[in-house]
């Protein structure tokens, strides 16, 4: 007698399906278990093998794999992890992004206070070119950065102050 599937009888709880269904036995769970596992090359044949179990068990492992629907359950299974991996990552760049910025203010006050005590006479040429390349080159960074993150386009503007006419 075939036995009716879970999603065939109406039984089968889709939300969070990784976990024991209705009338999934222990044995049937714990098999499951490490058939999810497993990981997204599984198959039944590979989980015994790497288990060290009878190859005979693999009948009742593939009528249970119809049964309570492993596939589909250990797919929904691939795509949970893979959202908690990646809303990670995103909380992990956010958090690298937030540390960036908040050293680069800190580079800005250094800066600004330095600034405030050079004689613009003492500066060369050529200094105040690399200053203004590097800031520039630093800037467009962090607009790019804003423009992938936040899909708009900014304009770079650069003034120049009074100081520095005819340097």
């Amino acid at each position: 007698m075939a036995s009716t599937s879970i999603i065939e009888s109406g039984t089968f709880i889709e939300e969070e399906c990784w976990l024991r269904q209705p009338g999934e036995t222990g044995a049937a769970y714990t098999a499951f278990c490490l058939y999810r596992d497993y990981g997204g090359s599984r198959s039944v044949r590979k989980v015994l093998k790497d288990q060290e179990l009878p190859s005979s068990r693999s009948g009742i492992w593939l009528a249970w794999s119809q049964r309570y629907a492993w596939v589909l359950r250990a797919e929904k299974y691939d795509a949970h992890l893979d959202k908690i991996r990646l809303e990670e990552n995103e909380k992990a760049l956010r958090q690298r992004q937030a540390k960036h910025l908040e050293l680069s203010k800190k580079m800005l006050d250094l800066v600004d206070k330095r600034l405030d005590k050079l004689d613009p006479d003492e500066l060369s040429q050529g200094t105040i070119l690399d200053w203004m390349k590097n800031c520039s080159q630093i800037e467009t960074d962090i607009l790019k950065d804003e423009e992938k993150e936040k899909g708009t386009l900014k304009q770079l503007e650069i003034s120049f102050f009074e100081d520095f006419k005819g340097v």
